[in-house]
This record gives structure tokens, C-alpha cells and sequence, in this order.
């Protein structure tokens, strides 16, 4: 589906939920329960005019998906890809969730990806030990930290970095952080 709400969080945190509902049925337990955290945290991201679509089975279920056996495991991702299925369907048909209705989605939190791209912002501005560490800060729990190390070698870089500049080099180090940060509007700041 294409989602165009008007808030790229939002359409971000959509296009999540739809990789989400294909899940697959005969996932193992530590891969269930990634498809459970993943969820949590993206549950949390959704504005009340999205979440309303969305009837998920309980997704709190502790051991239950490593204690119990593969047909526990079918049935709780069958029901939750179903409840998904079901609720982006009901999303899609929503005319109040159109760009052109400008819905106000300013009840969910900011998210990590906002936060990110925040502080790459900052730094693009003003290249100073400052803005690099509040980048640092922003992707400190995420795997995007050796591109601020790299980032942080390129600006006392004196010599060619391959075959570029290090200011050319740092420039495609921030357009990969830039693209990279949106993998994160699912996760709350």
C-alpha cells in the first residue's frame, strides 16, 4: 500500500506495520519474539487516529512463546498478522487518514528517527564538537554509531578519506544517516 498521511512518521510506522503483517507463520521463538518487541515499540508511536484501526491480540505473553510449542506459536502470529491485516485495511479505507484532511497526528511521541535526523540537522549547520556530541547522543542505542565515529574522524581528516575529500566523504556520511534515521520513526525518542 502507499501511505500518505501527511506525517512522514506516520507513514514510516504504517509501512512497518504492513512488513509486519506478512510475518511468517512458522517463525521460531527467538523470531517471535521479535515480531512481539518490535510491535510494543511501534505500538507505543501510534497517534490515537491510527491506533483506533488497530485490535491487537495481548502482546504481553512473557515465555510463553519459548515455553510452549510450535503451534502456540503459529496461532499467536497468525492472530496477530490477522489483527494487522485487518487494522491496515481499515486504515487504508479511513479518508480521514488522507494528506488532504490534514489529520492532526500530534499526540504521538517524537520518535528516534525524528531525534536523529534532528541532530544530523544540527550538525550540518554547525560542524562543532557540540552538535557532534548531541549526534553522538541521538544514535548512542542504535546501530548507526560507527557512522558518527567515522564521521568524528573525517573532521580533523586532513588526508583523502578513499578516493574523496574528507569533507565529500562526511557529506555522503550524513545523507546515509539522514536515509538510515527513518528506519527508526517506529521506536519512541
Amino acid at each position: 500500500m502507499y501511505w500518505d498521511t501527511g506525517d512522514r512518521v506516520v507513514d514510516c510506522i504504517l509501512q512497518k506495520l504492513e512488513g509486519l503483517s506478512t510475518w511468517h507463520l512458522d517463525s521460531d521463538a527467538a523470531s517471535t519474539d521479535q515480531l512481539l518487541s518490535g510491535l510494543i515499540h511501534i505500538q507505543e508511536m501510534l497517534p490515537r487516529a491510527v491506533a483506533l484501526h488497530f485490535i491487537l491480540p495481548n502482546l504481553f505473553v512473557g515465555n510463553a512463546h519459548f515455553d510452549r510449542g510450535t503451534d502456540y506459536r503459529r496461532k499467536l502470529v497468525f492472530n496477530i498478522t490477522d489483527a494487522l491485516k485487518r487494522g491496515l485495511d481499515a486504515a487504508a479505507d479511513d479518508q480521514n487518514l488522507k494528506r488532504e484532511n490534514e489529520t492532526n497526528f500530534s499526540d504521538r511521541p517524537l520518535s528516534r528517527g525524528e531525534e536523529i535526523l534532528h541532530a544530523v540537522k544540527l550538525f550540518s549547520d554547525n560542524q562543532s564538537k557540540s552538535s557532534l556530541s548531541r549526534l553522538q547522543l541521538a544514535v548512542s542505542p542504535t546501530r548507526l554509531q560507527s557512522r558518527v565515529k567515522t564521521i568524528e574522524m573525517l573532521m580533523t581528516r586532513k588526508r583523502t578519506y578513499g578516493n574523496q575529500s574528507p569533507e565529500l566523504a562526511m557529506l555522503g556520511e550524513l545523507h546515509r544517516l539522514e536515509f538510515e534515521a527513518e528506519g527508526y520513526h517506529g521506536e519512541k525518542a
